[in-house]
């Protein structure tokens, strides 16, 4: 009777999530794009923990999960926690619940441990989130209030880095960014911005008849990228890097490029089991992005693959799968964490800053070995 359930809940709700993602949703309210503003202080080693594809849902060992997750953030003392998509897959209210529950209290300890210097998390979507007992803004609605105003992340026990508008004109779930400012005191002409972090919806699927397919990043969301650059602060010498699920089809090339290469250490670093799982189309969403002044790319999507290419003047950064979830590779499961400092652009874009300051943890598998 429990193995009926849970077949019925899980075609529901990928029933639910094909319909509910393939078609326009919201209103069509027009925002500023300051109104998909929020701000960190940054630090000369400023430290992000990505991670992606932990599929947490009724068929995981949650609890068990939840540790494995804590231990990464005990581990590293990152600044930021960033969750790239496929975080949940036929999950419920509930599961949702507890670990964004988790993260913000491993926040608020890690914060209080280092005397006050944040700790944020955030997360953007894959194309399993929505695949659960719930209804399409739920996940939005918690990791809201999870969320302070700038500046009182401390006073209200909040440590979401989190903004969407149900109501607004743009696809997707996520479409806001965050600034690493100087001064979170400044104003938007007198601010200086040392590093923009994009946190962008890739979307779910796309169907052509008779398949479904992965989507893009729709032509709304990459021009509202755009205008983040063009009018969001007077400071435009920044490095921005965007944080999303699927992949482009640019990754295919940097990874074609980097089995051809006779020093393939010249080009990146990481190992690759599979080929890139890309969108329907290239609609040119790394073009537009690029015109974005976003030079740093950091997905999920591949559970095989990980890793971080140099491409055309850009970095294209693989995530590590979290957890055993779904398929996977024993050897590859971990986390990436990305440290920023404070360099130019040439100097970002470059093997060094590659092989000093992204690094990726594959050895989480032993934390499954016993379960």
């Amino acid at each position: 009777m429990k193995r009926k359930a849970l077949a019925v809940l899980l075609i529901t709700v990928m029933l639910f999530s094909v319909v509910s993602c393939s078609t326009k949703t919201g209103g069509k309210t027009e925002r500023p794009v300051q109104d998909y503003r929020t701000t960190m202080q940054y630090y000369d080693d400023f430290k992000i923990l990505q991670l992606t594809d932990l599929h947490f849902g009724v068929q995981t060992d949650v609890a068990h999960q939840l540790e494995i997750v804590k231990n990464a953030i005990k581990t590293e003392e990152p600044d930021l926690v960033i969750l790239t998509g496929d975080n949940f897959m036929y999950a419920t209210k509930d599961i949702v619940k507890q670990l964004i529950k988790t993260l913000n209290a491993e926040c608020e300890a890690l914060t209080a441990k280092r005397n006050g210097r944040l700790t944020k998390f955030t997360l953007t979507f894959g194309n399993h989130d929505n695949q659960g007992d719930y209804p399409r803004y739920y996940i939005n609605s918690v990791l809201t209030s999870y969320t302070a105003v700038d500046g009182n992340e401390i006073t209200e026990g909040k440590f979401a880095a989190f903004i969407d508008f149900e109501d607004d004109s743009l696809f997707g779930l996520t479409n806001f960014y965050i600034d690493l400012v100087d001064d979170r005191n400044k104003g938007l002409d007198t601010v200086d911005v040392k590093y923009r972090l994009h946190v962008i919806d890739s979307n779910t699927y796309h169907f052509i008849a008779p398949k479904y397919y992965y989507d893009v990043i729709h032509t709304e969301q990459l021009e509202h990228a755009i205008n983040i650059y063009k009018n969001a602060t007077l400071d435009k010498d920044y490095i921005g890097m965007a944080f999303f699920h699927i992949p482009f089809y640019e990754y295919q090339n940097a990874y074609d490029n980097a089995l051809k290469a006779e020093n393939k250490s010249a080009v990146g670093q990481g190992e690759y089991l599979e080929g890139v799982l890309y969108p329907y189309e290239n609609n040119g969403s790394y073009t537009k992005l690029c015109e974005a002044n976003i030079i740093g790319f950091v997905c999920g999507h591949n559970h095989k693959n990980y890793g971080d290419f140099i491409y055309n003047d850009t970095i294209l950064s693989f995530g590590v799968k979290g957890t055993d979830q779904l398929y996977h590779d024993k050897s590859m499961i971990g986390y990436k964490t990305i440290t920023l400092t404070d360099i130019s652009k040439s100097k970002f874009v470059s093997i060094e800053n590659i092989n000093n300051n992204f690094k990726n943890y594959t050895e989480g598998y032993v934390n499954y070995e016993n379960n």
